[in-house]
């Protein structure tokens, strides 16, 4: 009998034992993921004020880089820079504040948690450097940007770049036409190369086929393709109409938000 009392006491502290450490372990997990949503809401801050200061950014005022306007990239102002860089350390410290959480099987654990927040980056780096570059970065390239301590995977920069072309759009009709030096409107130099490089990319996504999934990545890439799609169509109609219309306006007329005839 007093063996049996025996074994039944060591099961006990045994399955006490366990399940005390499980619950560390579920209170780690909680911990963490609680981290990384917090890192995420941050990052996914951050990268929408870079956004939108880069969408402040006036071409018509802008300082080239090179010579050549049609293939030249923007140089940015002080202030924007200053901006932008300040933002970007607030990035790094919140990647920094999950780095640890995020290696090894937690960057598959807490990807769900994360993957907004690196999309959103990609947006803002991509946009940047398209508007300074005149140029896309590779999937290589972005990871180079954000760290190879962390997982950047396809389908995020595939959603990130997807998300670009929304903010090329906006910035392509804000900044639609010129005005020559004898006063003629036309279209920008910016607003040509946006709406070739959109047509381009829906070329080249047109050619991909996803298979019906309800699986989140698979959704929001179809969601997304049509936000490339109407973001095309968007550019292309300004564009013509201004070149249509332009041919039939008196020289030095400029379209003004205080005449209803003249917006596009």
């Amino acid at each position: 009998m007093s063996v049996s009392v025996s074994v039944a006491t060591i099961d006990r502290k045994t399955v006490t034992a366990l399940f005390s450490s499980f619950g560390s372990a579920l209170d780690a997990h909680h911990d963490a993921r609680d981290r990384v949503i917090k890192a995420s809401r941050d990052i996914t801050a951050a990268s929408k004020k870079i956004i939108f200061a880069l969408q402040r950014v006036k071409y018509a005022d802008a300082e080239i880089q090179r010579d050549d306007a049609n293939k030249a990239g923007i140089k940015l102002e002080s202030k924007i820079v200053g901006d932008i860089c300040g933002l970007e350390e607030k990035i790094k410290d919140a990647f920094c504040a999950v780095k640890d959480d995020l290696q090894g099987a937690g960057a598959w654990r807490y990807q769900r948690q994360i993957s907004g927040a690196i999309q959103e980056y990609i947006e803002a780096l991509l946009f940047r450097e398209y508007l300074t570059e005149r140029w896309i970065l590779s999937h290589e390239e972005v990871q180079k940007l954000i760290g190879h301590e962390y997982l950047v995977t396809y389908s995020d920069y595939i959603l990130g770049l997807l998300d670009t072309t929304g903010e090329l759009m906006r910035f392509a009709i804000t900044n639609l036409y010129d005005v020559t030096a004898s006063g003629a409107v036309q279209v920008s130099a910016i607003a040509k190369q946006i709406c070739q490089l959109l047509r381009t990319l829906r070329i080249g996504f047109s050619g991909l086929r996803v298979n019906s999934s309800s699986h989140s990545s698979s959704t929001e890439f179809v969601k997304k393709l049509n936000t490339l799609y109407n973001s095309v169509d968007k550019v292309e109609k300004a564009v013509y109409s201004l070149i249509v219309r332009g041919s039939e306006l008196p020289e030095g007329w400029i379209p003004g938000d205080d005449d209803d005839n003249a917006r596009i």
